[in-house]
């Protein structure tokens, strides 16, 4: 394992910003930056042993500051939307920072996506690890506590990129972290986009949600919709076929209890290059997002592995509550081959 450390850029704010690059003995590699603790590439081999980049991304620390803020980010300290930008706790209401009229969305403006992270490499025996931590005083985006995180991304000899989250925090609060890449296994140099990707998302259950993505309350079955991926299916099948949705962009539930065992989310793959990935976590809910909103658009698919949007205010979803003095323990594990 190789791991190396270079100057990335400066922000606009004046902060230096570096790379670290993980690179396994097959020549596997993952490149992340410590603007929004970012995964910015991740080179993996088809079925003819060609490496090439599967994340959607620029190279450019301007664009994850201007037209790309989540783009391969840590996000935090809520990971999806909050109703109205509200909550309440032990009959204490707060006021968060809202970035949208209707809900806060990924923890606000200024959140962890676009802080630079104190980040530590580390070479172990079967793979390279960078550690970033970033302290997120109490008040941050609206949120109680100070919430102290770690999060490490791991490169593996077996070409599995594993990312582990832990956040401390002081005052009971709510906390959600997730990974936004956007993939797109047909690699960088023979980029399509995703409608020939074949995806199988292993749960009979999503979350209802408005056109603003708010979620309504209700949890739907699956069965005879658009969203049914419990059998392989190709992503372009019915990716226009739900109404007021340009795309797939849906919360599916994954597990109803609290667990720390692992549980297998999706299987991606891409027949053409052959290359597979599949994600498993300990996450309750996966976003399932064909990046709708680019231009052009659906180049990428998102598999944010977190906690289930708005959950806090619908006490039917498995809850989100972080404890004071306690610590919040998520990790999803993306692993790649080739058939």
């Amino acid at each position: 394992m190789k791991i190396h450390r270079n100057y990335f850029g400066t922000t606009s704010t004046g902060k230096q910003v570096d790379v670290i690059t993980m690179e396994n003995t097959s020549g596997a590699s993952v490149k992340v930056i410590t603007y929004g603790a970012r995964i910015i590439s991740c080179r993996m081999p088809d079925r003819n042993g060609f490496i090439d980049d599967v994340i959607v991304g620029k190279q450019d620390l301007q664009a994850y500051e201007e037209s790309q803020p989540y783009h391969g980010a840590t996000i935090g300290r809520y990971a999806n939307r909050i109703a109205q930008g509200t909550f309440e706790i032990n009959g204490a209401a707060y006021e968060l920072v809202k970035n949208h009229p209707l809900f806060q969305v990924h923890g606000g403006p200024d959140a962890m996506h676009n802080r630079v992270w104190e980040a530590v490499p580390a070479e172990q025996k079967d793979r390279g690890t960078v550690t970033f931590t970033l302290s997120s005083p109490n008040g941050d985006q609206g949120f109680p506590g100070t919430l102290n995180t770690a999060v490490s991304v791991s490169l593996t000899e077996n070409n599995e990129v594993v990312i582990e989250y832990e956040s401390v925090t002081d005052k009971d609060t709510y906390t959600s972290h997730t990974n936004n890449a956007y993939w797109n296994l047909s690699g960088a140099e023979n980029l399509e986009t995703v409608h020939g990707h074949i995806a199988e998302v292993f749960s009979s259950t999503y979350v209802d949600a408005t056109e603003d993505l708010l979620p309504t309350g209700k949890l739907n079955d699956v069965e005879g919709t658009p969203l049914d991926f419990r059998k392989p299916k190709q992503v372009g099948k019915d990716l226009n076929s739900i109404p007021g949705f340009p795309g797939f962009d849906h919360n599916y539930v994954l597990k109803r209890e609290p667990s720390q065992e692992l549980v297998t989310a999706a299987v991606i793959k891409e027949p053409k290059s052959g290359r597979v990935m599949k994600v498993e976590t300990n996450a309750p809910g996966m976003q399932f997002f064909t990046d709708n909103d680019s231009d052009p658009p659906y180049y990428g698919i998102c598999l944010e592995t977190g906690e289930i949007p708005d959950a806090m205010h619908h006490e039917q979803f498995p809850q989100p509550f972080h404890p004071a003095g306690s610590a919040y323990r998520q990790k999803t594990v993306y692993s790649f081959s080739a058939e």
